[in-house]
């Protein structure tokens, strides 16, 4: 080994044990400012080193410093976006949404500047970053196999030193902090000994022959589910619920696969012209698919405004969507394979501009979900109860509490003291609530309070109430019109109470003991007819239908 080899692996390590603490740390603290140190710089920065260490040198430390002032610009706006005064620094979170975004421009972009330091020319085709961009995801691969092997190995170990009562070991090594550390450590090394193995490109071309033939199997499914949609209608694909997420993946699976067919567009994996013409089906069928995702997500906004989770879904609609229309259109124009290497780098460029937008006051998630949901409320969409004060005030930082000020000025009382009750709540004791899934005591209470109970006239003592604050069984942040409570003679032990959320019914006695449940989906403004049915247990009957008790 030479002296500029043990350099490079001992700050290949160093790097990876630095990372490991660091997110370790992430993982370990429940909140506070750890909780907003810089993650795409943390998880970024080490992996473009260890992916691009064999061009050891001054232009990667170059290429690694730019990189790292880059990221670091895009984290202070981040943490300038989600600071409000009062509040303070108790978590970022956008954290994750950040690092996908983040990620997927980085990956992509850098084969580009590890080719320049290759080859110290600007001038490279797009066949060089497209094999280097396949090299980095092989490499990549095959440490996600090693880890999982490593840690298979270290679960068999730990469930025999159990065996022989020897538990403080397993306890120490599968601690969030341990694991994290060992993992990094474990990828960092795999990618150093895997660079210096040929074998791994290799693996590379047998992988990409093997995704090519499942782009005409792919390309037949995909064209026969929208010939079959118009029949079901789309009102069968919207009930799943996860319609938006499954197109989105079924896009990035034909993108990804369309490139393993064509690779840089001077080849493809199919000698027979038919299964070529075949397989280009799938690309005809992609801009069909982003129409459709960005009309599920548009409902989902017009039904219940802007949030930071429906703005990434919408980036995520429309990266793939541009990707999907340059691929058909080319197949259109006869274009293709020759024009995939242009679509690609320019929608890697319009990305990477979209991502800076959002990392900015323009495209800002926090500034247009606060904003948008705020215009709700001014213009009737939603009412006073409705609008979730609470995730305003501590999940769109700045912006958020911009929009609670603004609405504290409001003419309408009801809205006045919603923000000020908002306002007033501690955030150390909100947030130790929010990480056992549950809201604060204040809001517990005001949501039992303003809960609807059946039958008409009936109501909750006070001692109840009391109770079931204390208890409170629901995970997860309810609001007001979520939850709604029942008298009935429910089970042959007596009188019962039933808490009733959309997908679950909680049944107690009177005393506020569990006594049974009831699994389905319920319509809370149609409990009046609920009703008792005897059976072996008695069963629920609501509007002609049975639910079964579980005692």
């Amino acid at each position: 080994m030479t002296s500029l080899d043990k350099k490079r692996y001992f700050w290949v390590i160093f790097s990876a044990l630095l990372q490991g603490l660091l997110l370790g740390l992430y993982v370990f603290v429940p909140s506070g400012p750890l909780k907003c140190m810089p993650l795409t710089i943390i998880f970024l920065v080490p992996f473009v080193f260890w992916l691009s260490q064999e061009h050891w040198g001054r232009r990667l430390f170059e290429l690694l410093g730019w990189l790292t002032l880059a990221l670091i610009v895009l984290w202070l706006y981040r943490l300038w976006s989600i600071y409000s005064p009062g509040t303070g620094f108790y978590y970022v979170p956008s954290q994750i949404s950040d690092l996908i975004r983040v990620s997927m421009a980085v990956f992509l972009l850098i084969p580009f500047f590890q080719c320049r330091i290759a080859s110290w020319s600007w001038q490279i085709s797009y066949s060089e970053i497209f094999f280097q961009l396949c090299r980095n995801l092989f490499l990549l691969f095959q440490a996600a196999i090693v880890i999982a092997v490593f840690w298979g190995l270290l679960v068999t170990a730990g469930l025999l030193f159990d065996i022989v009562g020897l538990d403080v070991v397993p306890s120490l090594i599968f601690s969030p902090a341990t694991v994290v550390l060992l993992s990094c450590v474990i990828i960092a090394i795999s990618i150093s000994i895997a660079i210096k193995h040929p074998g791994v490109d290799s693996l590379g071309r047998w992988i990409l022959s093997v995704l090519a033939w499942l782009l005409p199997f792919f390309s037949i499914l995909s064209g026969a589910f929208l010939l079959c949609l118009p029949y079901y209608g789309l009102k069968t694909l919207w009930s799943t619920g996860q319609a938006s997420t499954l197109m989105l993946l079924l896009q990035f699976g034909t993108i990804i696969l369309a490139n393993a067919c064509w690779l840089d567009g001077t080849r493809s994996a199919f000698r027979t012209k038919s299964i070529d013409i075949l397989a280009q089906i799938a690309l005809l069928c992609l801009p069909i698919y982003t129409i459709l995702c960005l009309y599920s997500i548009g409902l989902r906004v017009a039904q219940y405004g802007l949030s930071t989770d429906r703005i990434q879904a919408f980036f995520l609609a429309l990266i793939t969507g541009i990707v999907g229309l340059g691929y058909a259109g080319a197949v259109l124009f006869r274009k293709w394979p020759d024009s995939i290497g242009r679509v690609n780098i320019v929608s890697v460029i319009i990305m990477t501009l979209i991502i800076i937008l959002m990392n900015s006051p323009l495209l800002d998630p926090y500034r247009l979900a606060a904003y948008n949901q705020a215009d709700r409320l001014h213009s009737g969409q939603i009412k006073p109860e409705e609008f979730d004060y609470i995730y305003t005030r501590f999940n769109l930082g700045r912006y958020g509490n911009k929009v609670l000020l603004r609405l504290s000025e409001n003419e309408s009382q009801e809205i006045k003291s919603r923000v000020n009750a908002a306002m007033s709540l501690d955030p150390a004791e909100y947030l130790k609530y929010v990480r056992k899934g549950i809201p604060p005591v204040s809001i517990r209470r005001e949501i039992i309070s303003g809960a609807k109970v059946y039958p008409d006239g009936a109501k909750l003592s006070e001692q109840q109430i009391n109770l079931l604050v204390e208890k409170w069984p629901l995970e997860g942040s309810a609001g007001k019109n979520d939850i709604a409570f029942v008298f009935i003679n429910a089970v042959k032990d007596g009188n019962n109470l039933i808490l009733f959320t959309e997908d679950t019914g909680i049944i107690y006695d009177l005393e506020l003991n569990r006594v049974g449940t009831i699994t389905g989906k319920f319509n809370l403004s149609e409990l009046a007819g609920i009703k008792a049915v005897e059976s072996n247990l008695l069963d629920i009957d609501l509007n002609g239908k049975l639910y079964q008790i579980n005692r």
